[in-house]
């Protein structure tokens, strides 16, 4: 069980770590910036769905979860790209 978490962790650290890295890369091109913030909170929210889901504690709740702090987070992203 350990290593799983593990290998989930990891694989959410890659998600969002390549998304922080590739909105830094685009810096000064706002359209490009909002399309790596748009895909990245698309990954987390996907990510979290399929991570409870494997863990086999996936609710309605779970979900708005994920997606109300992805989009906490896009917005926060696209005002400082602005």
């Amino acid at each position: 069980m350990k290593k799983e978490f593990m290998i989930h962790g990891s694989i959410l650290c890659l998600i969002l770590g390549s998304g922080v890295y590739m909105f830094y890369l685009m810096r000064g091109n706002i359209q490009t910036q909002m399309i790596v913030g748009i895909s990245t909170t698309l990954a987390y929210i996907c990510w979290g769905i399929i991570h409870h889901m494997m863990v086999g504690n996936l609710h309605k709740k779970i979900v708005i979860e994920y997606m109300l702090i992805g989009v906490i987070a896009l917005v926060l992203m696209l005002t400082l790209s602005l």
